[in-house]
């Protein structure tokens, strides 16, 4: 005997819905290195991390509506596009981390870990796209 549960499309698209539209969020910069923060570590935590100077400025927005991805099977939010840019000195970080604040609490909803760390020099950007969804 097989049991086979599935996930409607609809009710993907509620969800992504009820998680991520209209809701701020912010991309930022840090420098993990030796502190050993994990992608269950506070919000709190990561920020204390963050990058400052040197022209650095998160990437904040709101997140619009959403649509069905018929190749990947899920329900997709607009891709966000984060450029960072060195200016006046150069930026290193090995950590790009995703924070929504659904009203009640900002959450840490993701981290990107690069390896080895990635250094811009003044005047060098570099664009990191993040894609919300949701799928079963």
């Amino acid at each position: 005997m097989a049991i086979t549960t599935a996930i409607s499309q609809a009710e993907l698209e509620r969800l992504a819905a009820a998680a991520y539209e209209g809701l701020p969020y912010r991309i930022c910069l840090a420098l993990n290195g030796a502190t050993g923060l994990t992608v269950n570590s506070s919000v709190a935590a990561w920020d204390g991390e963050e990058l400052s100077g040197n022209g650095y400025a998160r990437i904040e927005g709101f997140i619009g509506n959403g649509s069905w991805d018929p190749t990947d099977l899920r329900f997709e939010m607009p891709q966000i596009s984060a450029e960072f840019q060195a200016s006046g000195g150069t930026l290193t970080y090995d950590t790009v981390y995703t924070v929504i604040d659904d009203g009640y609490e900002e959450t840490l909803h993701s981290i990107i870990v690069e390896t080895p760390s990635v250094t811009l020099v003044d005047g060098a950007s570099i664009i990191y796209r993040i894609t919300l969804a949701t799928d079963d």
